[in-house]
């Protein structure tokens, strides 16, 4: 009986999703002002003001009512946010990824709700409960985070190795690679944290060494630890080429080689160098300003290519480890991938051995999207979601 009430539960809250789903896409791409609600009630008018009127659901599990009146509160919240959030979309024209911007509201939905009032909340069965809510929304919290995603959208997040020299000894002033986040970062682009880019410098030294030296490989698995998207790698090196004759001044050359990787294929998306001077009593100084004068023209180039080449919405590989399925259990989920996993275009097995089994996923979305869906999509075979990272995914056998 709970197994049967948990499949419709979850078979309710999947339609749900998808019908909500296709309503965001309906809005997007026909600009109209969103009318109805996948799940519970429908809203009572377009939003006015940020107050919007919704029911969120949630399941009643071993009957405990409190737990779930908890959770469906926090999903009627969810839906008053993603309410607000489609009709300031729908009157913009420089949102690109409405999938994105969805994902980042959404995510700080609770902080975006400035008020509510319950205004009813009951089991409405055995195994579902409602709680009904007028909120009001902070529409300038949603359009802050809007622009946050346009101004990034199409650019994907990155991180930057680059091993530094001056006059032939290492330089752990970090000039040139300071200078390039400096660049990126005002060009829009996000970058991975610098708590997390240190923790696995620490950890991944030879690795590190491995990628400087020139193998990509070991340049995508430090991206994938990073929740980088690309990484750039490469080579600065700085040296004093002598005072100019009849002055004080140092020439200072400095020397920047630099190649893009895609973290989801390993590959080479773009490369480049990139040569430097510049004149200075104080050599140190001099080389401050002769990087500066060689990463200009350098991220030019590769801003352009990687605003080129990089597609935001293109299909990416994921790798999905599986454990505690047999091989026949495994037939059967890869087939269900492809016929019930909206975005996944193949499935291709890459190995298994007993129980444990790595599947290389095509799929139109995050590593994260596809977690997501695993759960949602009505999979016969139940799946816990494991560690999930930039192009790549565990999951076990409930």
């Amino acid at each position: 009986m709970i197994l049967h009430t948990q499949t419709v539960m979850q078979l309710a809250r999947m339609n749900a999703f998808v019908n909500r789903t296709r309503t965001y896409l309906i809005l997007i791409m026909a600009t109209l002002a969103i009318s109805c609600k996948s799940t519970g009630d429908k809203p009572e008018g377009p939003a006015q003001g940020g107050w919007i009127t919704v029911t969120g659901i949630a399941a009643i599990q071993n009957g405990n009512l409190g737990l779930a009146k908890d959770e469906a509160l926090k999903d009627a919240k969810r839906l008053a946010v993603q309410e607000v959030l489609g009709s300031l979309v729908s009157a913009r024209t420089d949102v690109k990824n409405f999938q994105l911007v969805s994902q980042k509201v959404t995510s700080k939905s609770e902080g975006m709700i400035e008020t509510f009032e319950i205004l009813s909340a009951s089991a409405v069965s055995d195994v579902e409960y409602h709680v009904k809510i007028k909120a009001k929304v902070s529409e300038a919290m949603i359009n802050e985070t809007i622009a946050e995603v346009v101004a990034s959208q199409g650019k994907p997040r990155m991180m930057v190795l680059v091993d530094e020299s001056f006059n032939g000894k290492s330089d752990p002033n970090k000039i040139a690679q300071t200078e390039l986040e400096a660049q990126f970062i005002a060009q829009g682009f996000p970058f991975v944290d610098k708590s997390t880019v240190e923790k696995i410098v620490a950890k991944n030294r030879r690795k590190i060494a491995s990628a400087l030296s020139g193998d990509n490989s070991a340049a995508k698995s430090i991206g994938v630890d990073a929740g980088a998207e690309i990484i750039l790698v490469g080579s600065s090196r700085v040296k004093e080429a002598g005072k100019i004759a009849g002055s004080q001044l140092i020439s200072v050359q400095a020397d920047l080689n630099l190649r893009v990787i895609d973290i989801n294929t390993g590959k080479i998306l773009t490369a480049g160098q990139e040569h430097g001077a510049y004149p200075h009593i104080n050599a140190e100084s001099g080389a401050v300003n002769a990087v500066k004068k060689a990463v200009t023209p350098l991220r030019e180039k590769l801003v352009t290519d990687i605003v080129k080449l990089w597609d935001i919405n293109r299909g990416n590989t994921i790798t999905l480890l599986i454990t505690g399925l047999d091989y026949e259990k495994l037939m059967v989920l890869r087939g269900e991938l492809t016929e019930k996993v909206r975005g996944v275009k193949a499935v291709n097995p890459k190995g298994s051995a007993g129980k444990a089994a790595k599947l290389e996923v095509e799929f139109e979305g995050s590593s994260f999207d596809l977690a997501d869906r695993l759960l949602t999509s009505g999979l016969s075979i139940k799946l816990k979601i494991g560690d999930v990272k930039p192009n790549a995914l565990d999951a076990s056998a409930k």
